[in-house]
């Protein structure tokens, strides 16, 4: 069961700024889909260390992170696990953020209230709060090659 971030982006305004530019619509798109991956992690983030977990919360806020498909055609944002942690980080964001219900057979009853800090992350996704870094890349593309 892996929960993956995804969205899907309008990208046709972007485009017909940068049309008259060198760029590739196969580079524009990987670029806008990379501002949003990464803002979405930054807010994954942020809302990991703003929630109301009792425990260090370093180790979890550093294992968010994004990739890019080579291709441009996807990003994701996920648990990665740190290199030479063990590899329980996964199953440790899903449950923080999802929360787990009882019983078993050694806890007869608990339950771990669930935090939402990956849902956040698809709220902002949603959102399209990230369109103000896409329009800092606009300008800064198109100021390369009007200057």
């Amino acid at each position: 069961m892996e929960q993956i971030i995804s969205t899907e982006i309008d990208v046709q305004p972007v485009l017909d700024a940068l049309s008259g530019t060198s760029k590739s619509i196969e580079s524009i798109e990987k670029s806008v889909l990379r501002i949003a991956a990464k803002e979405t992690a930054k807010c994954v983030r942020a809302a990991v260390v703003s929630s109301d977990l009792n425990v260090r919360t370093g180790e979890l806020r550093k294992a968010y992170t994004y990739k890019v498909k080579k291709d441009g055609s996807s990003a994701s944002v996920y648990p990665k696990a740190l290199v030479g942690k063990d590899r329980t980080i996964f199953p440790k964001a899903m449950t923080l953020s999802y929360g787990h219900e009882g019983p078993t057979k050694r806890a007869s009853n608990w339950y771990i209230k669930p935090r939402g800090f990956v849902q956040a992350g698809q709220r902002f996704a949603d959102s399209g709060a990230y369109m103000d870094e896409v329009e800092k890349m606009v300008s800064k593309e198109l100021d390369k090659y009007w200057s």
